[in-house]
């Protein structure tokens, strides 16, 4: 029984070694417009689900201040404690309503711009709230939403 066991071992051994091999530099980065691409889906994603921590992660300083303000002002007056960035992707997420979180959860991406360390796209969803510009920065190797709709940057 031992003998079959390690053939099956070694065989897992090498499967595992060829798919970290396949993952080295023969693979071509993604282009700035990609990442952008998985930037706003993975904030939608996080915007709809309600994970806080994830969706202010995308945000540049300034867009998470913009988004917490936006929450303060939608909130007239009855919020009375400044939320936290986290806070407010929650506080978002619980007065939306099914149709618009299922709009964000299915927006596509489109007219990705990059301008150096600037860029914008826009975000469809071709029901709920239509098209939206979206600004991002560049910071280092990664990219972060500097403007969300509805906001001013």
């Amino acid at each position: 029984m031992s003998r079959a066991i390690r053939p099956a071992g070694a065989l897992l051994a090498v499967l595992v070694a060829v798919a970290a091999g396949g993952c080295g530099s023969s693979h071509k980065p993604p282009s700035p417009e990609q990442q952008i691409t998985q930037v706003l889906h993975s904030y939608l994603r996080a915007q709809t689900t309600g994970d806080g921590q994830t969706a202010c992660s995308l945000l540049t300083n300034a867009a998470q201040r913009q988004l917490v303000t936006l929450v303060l002002q939608a909130g007239k007056g009855l919020i009375t404690t400044r939320p936290s960035c986290q806070d407010a992707v929650g506080l978002v997420r619980a007065v939306a309503g099914t149709q618009l979180l299922g709009a964000l959860s299915n927006a596509r991406i489109a007219r990705v711009k990059v301008d150096g360390d600037n860029a914008t796209a826009q975000i469809l969803d071709g029901a709920a709230f239509g098209q939206q510009q979206v600004s991002l920065q560049r910071s280092g190797s990664s990219w972060a939403i500097a403007g969300v709709p509805g906001l001013t940057p």
